[in-house]
């Protein structure tokens, strides 16, 4: 990457700002004041990705955002606060409307480069961990099970999710230079046995949109965790977004626990997120004016 195209803090928090999650099958709703995706017929869990309302509607906008979510039978909000995604006062609104805060995230960037062999992070990777791409169905859900066992929350896998995740890793294998649209991968990091088959014990995804990496969903099995699967989930990922045209690698890692391993890895900190949920299962109905 030449000089002008440089990842500057700026194009970085751009970047970051843009990182929005819409899964086979849902719907995103997008305003001046927000933009939300809600799952299959709205069941499940909706998600505020980024609001922008002037101070004095904020309020008006939580509210009117929770009703809809109820009214649809929905069952969880989660909304995302922070640099590039809302105003600094959605939090304490949030709060004081009965959102709990769930994450604080760290908004990290490291450069690929953009020569023939990438610059990687620096993290060990262990001879008995292997990371590869899920490549089929049976490993795609592989990868979803270990997902849901780390990440209690985690949605079931859909059949449009699943075809459209097969389409793509079809369409990269057999043209990897083909270009054309993002790239979205699950990982596993396999332990190697001598003794016996390897063991799926984590997994990660990955999502490639022009010439960033997106680095998301990064889960041990407990009992297998300090064994460095993660790391060879983060240098893997990262070395074949490269080979598809990434020079930069971004993640949202949790401040208080894969943040301080990227840092040293050689990621840096760019800005600060934070994730607050509700359960809107249970809220009582919003009782609406009367008709003027």
């Amino acid at each position: 990457m030449d000089e002008k195209k440089r990842w500057t803090n700026e194009a970085v928090l751009r970047e970051s700002g843009r990182w929005v999650h819409v899964p086979a099958g849902c719907a995103l709703v997008e305003d001046a004041e927000r933009l939300m995706v809600h799952p299959p017929e709205f069941r499940g869990t909706s998600r505020v990705w980024r609001s922008w309302p002037a101070r004095h509607a904020a309020e008006d906008l939580i509210l009117k955002t929770v009703q809809e979510v109820c009214a649809s039978g929905g069952e969880r909000l989660v909304w995302h606060t922070g640099d590039a995604v809302s105003p600094p006062f959605m939090d304490g609104l949030l709060s004081r409307h009965g959102f709990e805060k769930t994450e604080d995230l760290e908004v990290l960037a490291f450069e690929l480069g953009d020569g023939p062999r990438p610059m990687l992070p620096r993290l060990d990777v262990p001879a008995e961990i292997r990371a590869t791409p899920a490549r089929n169905g049976a490993e795609l859900e592989e990868a979803h099970a270990i997902a849901s066992r780390v990440f209690p929350n985690s949605p079931p896998l859909s059949e449009p999710e699943v075809r459209a995740y097969l389409r793509g890793i079809e369409r990269v294998t057999r043209q990897p230079d083909a270009g054309g649209g993002a790239c979205e991968f699950r990982f596993l990091a396999l332990l190697r046995d001598p003794a016996r088959e390897e063991e799926a014990i984590a997994t990660a995804g990955a999502q490639v949109v022009g010439e960033t990496v997106r680095l998301w969903g990064a889960g041990t099995l407990a009992e297998y965790r300090r064994r460095g699967a993660y790391g060879a989930l983060v240098v893997e990922r990262c070395r074949l977004a490269h080979a598809l045209g990434a020079t930069l690698a971004l993640t949202k890692a949790n401040e208080a626990t894969s943040a301080p391993l990227l840092r040293n890895a050689g990621f840096r900190t760019i800005a600060s997120e934070r994730r607050h949920a509700l359960q809107t299962s249970h809220q009582a109905p919003i009782p609406q004016p009367p008709a003027q």
